[in-house]
């Protein structure tokens, strides 16, 4: 892999908010992903915000995706931290420009490394939607076993849509390398 194409994962600061409110303004980043669409204005500002008060309570975990030359092309993030369970939930989205790239299976990986190693957590646990593909394939990429299919009850999204919930343990390799090329 060229150094140049690495990615970073760095906490969300004040510093990061314009690059994630453009990126995250886009319908197609919202499409299958939680963010509000339309995006409201000055809404990654105020999200930063909360996301650092997050972070400071060890609650959520939310990281900028920083590529070397283009800058901030996405976020990944544990939430629902349950240090009863030793648990968390990954969710990640990457701009529209930046995909098919590997940027968000890198990400995702070194987001892992940081669950399972800083924070020891013994499970990481997502969801996505059936009609994903590529996030499909990050998820499989970094070893995550598919636990259940339901049926999507977002009205955001197509009700005839499927919700796959995925998990992974510390222990898991992914099957292909996280640097491999997102389809």
């Amino acid at each position: 892999m060229d150094p140049s194409d690495d990615i970073l994962v760095e906490p969300v600061m004040p510093q990061h908010a314009a690059a994630l409110q453009v990126l995250a303004s886009d319908p197609a980043v919202s499409a299958t992903t939680h963010l509000p669409s339309p995006y409201p204005p000055g809404h990654a500002e105020a999200w930063i915000r909360g996301a650092m008060e997050a972070r400071a309570r060890g609650t959520e975990f939310h990281f900028a995706v920083v590529h070397p030359l283009d800058g901030v092309v996405g976020c990944c993030s544990l939430v629902a931290l349950s240090p009863r369970d030793r648990s968390a939930q990954l969710s990640y989205w990457i701009g529209q420009s930046y995909w098919g790239r590997g940027h968000a299976t890198r990400a995702a990986q070194r987001v892992l490394d940081f669950a399972f190693g800083t924070l020891a957590l013994e499970r990481v646990r997502t969801c996505v939607l059936e009609s994903n593909p590529a996030s499909l394939r990050v998820l499989e990429k970094l070893g995550f076993r598919q636990l259940l299919r339901a049926p999507n009850r977002n009205p955001k999204f197509s009700l005839d849509d499927s919700l796959l919930f995925f998990e992974r343990a510390p222990t898991s390799q992914a099957s292909r390398s996280p640097d491999a090329q997102d389809s």
